[in-house]
């Protein structure tokens, strides 16, 4: 039976107003951690006042070698 250890990463949006927003370090973010063996698993944009939010949440996963 395989086993994962998980990890995750806040990332903050940069701009103002909801087209404007980017995160503009998740590729690299992404790569540099896939490089490390971590997969992505999934991303959450917790809500903040109104429905918008101002960063996002990586979860990443790893599959522990035994």
């Amino acid at each position: 039976m395989q086993k994962y250890e998980y990890k995750t990463i806040r990332l903050s949006q940069k701009g103002w107003g909801f087209k404007s927003r980017s995160i503009p370090e998740l590729e690299s973010t992404l790569n540099e951690e896939g490089k490390e063996g971590w997969r992505l698993c999934n991303i959450v944009q917790p809500a903040a006042a109104f429905g918008e939010t101002t960063a996002i949440i990586i979860i990443l996963e790893k599959i522990i070698e035994e």
